[in-house]
């Protein structure tokens, strides 16, 4: 059964995603005043005739023009602040998403595992990053396994050539020696064994 990779937070990196809100809620408000400015600027040399409350009301385009705005300001901050957040939301979740992965695999991979493969859904960002970082995992633990074999292969080495040395005095030190090889493939072997590695 093919596993589908939803994720059901969409607020994953509050601290980022939270950025970038507040940065594209910032543009659509100003980008309003920069309209309505542009706008007023247009309309300088022109009158506006209003019909509000049973009155007939004549001035400049641009007043009339502020007046209104100022008066549907805070629908307009409420309506786009709500529009804004939630696109921000959803954009932002494309690649928010993907970095808390990514950062989650490097964790694991300190830790010690590499016996892990990124996956990202279809419409994330950062795929090509996914896919080096999935091609690294997989050449560490194909060198770690390789590693772990010539460790192997030394031990035995090792251990073969010890009990071919014969136990006379003057083969003590060469005995000594191997010894002291020994130790430290076994060391090395330890230390190999920590890693958590893919089965090929």
């Amino acid at each position: 059964m093919k596993r589908t990779w939803r994720r059901k937070n969409y607020f994953i990196k509050k601290e980022l995603q939270g950025k970038y809100t507040f940065i594209f809620f910032l543009f659509v408000i100003l980008g309003g005043i920069f309209f309505t400015i542009i706008f007023s600027l247009l309309s300088t040399n022109t009158l506006t005739i209003v019909y509000e409350n049973y009155n007939l009301k004549i001035g400049k385009t641009p007043v009339m023009l502020i007046k209104e705005i100022l008066r549907a300001h805070w629908i307009f901050i409420v309506a786009g602040g709500l529009i804004v957040v939630v696109l921000s939301m959803f954009l932002t979740h494309r690649f928010a998403g993907p970095m808390f992965r990514f950062e989650k695999s490097v964790d694991e991979m300190l830790s010690g595992n590499f016996d892990f493969q990124i996956r990202l859904r279809t419409k994330d960002e950062g795929k090509e990053l996914a896919e080096k970082m999935n091609q690294l995992l997989g050449m560490l633990s194909s060198k770690i396994r390789e590693m772990r074999d010539l460790g192997s292969e030394i031990d035995s080495r090792l251990t073969d050539i010890s009990k071919a040395i014969p136990k006379e005095e003057k083969y003590r030190e060469a005995a000594a020696g191997l010894e002291k090889a020994g130790e430290l493939s076994g060391r090395l072997n330890d230390i190999l064994q920590k890693f958590k590695i893919r089965n090929q």
